[in-house]
């Protein structure tokens, strides 16, 4: 949208309606009915409580609300023309009447609670442009545009991020890497015995087939019965992912990551979900497609212009070099997913602010050669949250002490070598005091986007940065055993062993065939709960995410 406080109260009221659409769920309906559609759940406003992120009356409306309100109808940016409006198949097919497709069907979530706000009669034009549109919606002409409208995209040669307004994010796409599957072989180097192969082959597709590896098909398995049980280590933890998942899911509550984990093992859950990195040796570990921010936070006004656009700088040099990467990898099982809320590709675009003609924060910073950052924790009693950061270490270790290595390095690179980082250590509200007054400067990134302030959106009373880096909760389900040769050289043992005989050799076992009906199982080698790292398209969140968002809420 437009910047500026004409747009507040349609902005509050944009940002009510997506919370719900994201607590009811829509987003998920929306693109299972639009396969292959796939979304990935960004929360840049906290989706658990929607009570908490009020629409706002309309009776007291000002600015562009108010002209919605008063002319019924709410002018959205669509991209094409009226005479070759675009057909983006299941993404969008606009040539239609009326349209279908995800983004279509999504709006028509939006709507809904927009309307149940503000009124049945409340109609949805969109205003058809391929050029020139942006400027409408910067004079408020046009309100607001499409929600598929890029993020980090630029206008006039800048980032939009420094010339628009956002909503709460709708969601993201994720790219995707592919590559040739390589096919499956079975052989049987004993026996020429073709049944038993084949035999084999079928036992070890059927186990693949009950694997679960994504969330579409654990909301699959939930709907077709059976197990609907899923374990979880709280409740905030299910709601937070609850909007992505089969409604006939049952929560169970654990108390510990052993229970939760005995309790995938005997099979009592179809899944469960941790924050972090679960156990990859017994379990398949799957997103849960929903991202949780992390930026750094500064007070809202012009005082914070110049140094956020610093901090947008150094930022974007830093995802552009593949810093986030160098240092996730140097701090096992971390592992962060990139949000890109300003374009990296071109770091030219968005240049640092010229030192010479500061203003606000960043001449403070300047003039006394100190960065102020919040940092959770107080003197005396410094975190250690493992690879994620060990502040009482000397020097400092983990992934986030790293992060601000690279950070310091390039913002002394444009500002000064002799430029000092000051952590404040704070923990409760008392630090974003400091923070909304500019007596510290701006929190670590390692803060929480989506979070709250005084019970209402941060994002209502905080500027951003652009988007350091998202965590990414993880689902997990048991395994199956593929590897069955350790049951025996033939391949009737191996067969014996997939499908789950029950009797038990004893001793050295034979090399000779046995008939394929023989009443015979193995003892089969214990599994380990030794913890992998899970690499999928991006490099997906970890570690001790839960106990850094219980902190730092």
């Amino acid at each position: 949208m437009m910047p500026g406080s004409t747009t507040n109260d349609l902005m509050h009221a944009v940002d009510a309606a997506v919370v719900r659409t994201h607590n009811g769920g829509d987003l998920l309906r929306v693109a299972e009915a639009n396969p292959p559609f796939e979304v990935t759940e960004v929360h840049t406003c906290r989706s658990l409580e929607p009570a908490k992120v009020p629409f706002p009356i309309a009776s007291t409306a000002t600015g562009l609300l108010k002209d919605v309100l008063d002319k019924k109808r709410l002018r959205v940016l669509a991209y094409g023309t009226p005479a070759d409006k675009p057909d983006w198949k299941q993404d969008g097919n606009y040539e239609v009447d009326p349209p279908v497709g995800f983004w279509p069907e999504y709006m028509a979530a939006f709507m809904k609670e927009f309307r149940a706000a503000y009124g049945n009669d409340i109609q949805l034009e969109r205003v058809w442009m391929k050029a020139g549109g942006t400027d409408m919606v910067l004079n408020g002409s046009i309100h607001m545009t499409e929600p598929y409208y890029i993020y980090e995209n630029l206008h006039n040669g800048t980032l939009k991020k420094w010339s628009h307004k956002f909503s709460c994010v709708v969601m993201g796409y994720e790219q995707q890497f592919f590559s040739k599957r390589r096919a499956k072989v079975i052989t049987d180097a004993v026996t020429s015995d073709a049944q038993c192969a084949a035999a084999l082959k079928t036992c070890e597709d059927k186990k693949l087939m009950n694997r679960i590896t994504t969330r579409e098909e654990l909301n699959s398995k939930l709907e077709s019965g059976g197990n609907v049980k899923m374990g979880f280590l709280s409740q905030a933890n299910f709601l937070s992912v609850q909007s992505m998942l089969s409604t006939k899911v049952e929560p169970v509550i654990f108390l510990s990551k052993p229970q939760l984990y005995e309790a995938v093992v005997n099979g009592s859950l179809r899944a469960a979900l941790i924050s972090g990195v679960p156990d990859r040796t017994n379990f398949t570990v799957f997103s849960t497609d929903v991202i949780s921010p992390r930026a750094f936070q500064t007070m809202p006004g012009d005082r914070s212009v110049d140094l956020l656009k610093a901090l947008d700088a150094v930022i974007v040099r830093t995802h552009n070099a593949g810093e986030l990467l160098a240092a996730a990898t140097a701090n096992p099982p971390f592992q962060a997913v990139e949000v890109h809320t300003c374009r990296a590709d071109n770091p030219g675009a968005v240049p640092f602010p010229a030192a010479s003609t500061a203003t606000g924060l960043l001449k403070d910073v300047l003039d006394s050669k100190k960065l102020r950052v919040l940092a959770s924790g107080t003197p005396d009693n410094y975190p250690n949250w493992g690879q994620d950061g060990n502040y009482k270490a000397t020097p400092m270790t983990g992934f986030w002490p790293d992060y601000m290595e690279f950070f310091m390095t390039r913002f002394r690179a444009e500002y000064g070598i002799d430029i000092v980082l000051e952590r404040v250590w704070q923990t409760g509200t008392a630090g974003t005091e400091m923070v909304l007054n500019g007596t510290v400067h701006m929190t670590e990134p390692y803060y929480i986007y989506e979070t709250l302030y005084k019970d209402l959106p941060k994002k209502w009373s905080h500027e951003f940065s652009c988007v350091v880096m998202g965590y990414q909760q993880n689902f997990f389900a048991l395994k199956p055993a593929m590897d069955f040769t350790a049951a025996g050289p033939t391949c009737d043992y191996q067969l014996a062993a997939c499908q789950g005989n029950t009797a038990q050799i004893n001793g050295t076992k034979p090399t000779t065939k046995q008939p394929l009906n023989s009443n015979v199982v193995f003892g089969l080698p214990s599994t380990t709960s030794a913890a992998r790292s899970h690499q999928a398209t991006f490099l997906l969140a970890g570690a001790v995410a839960l106990a850094v968002e219980a902190l730092l809420h």
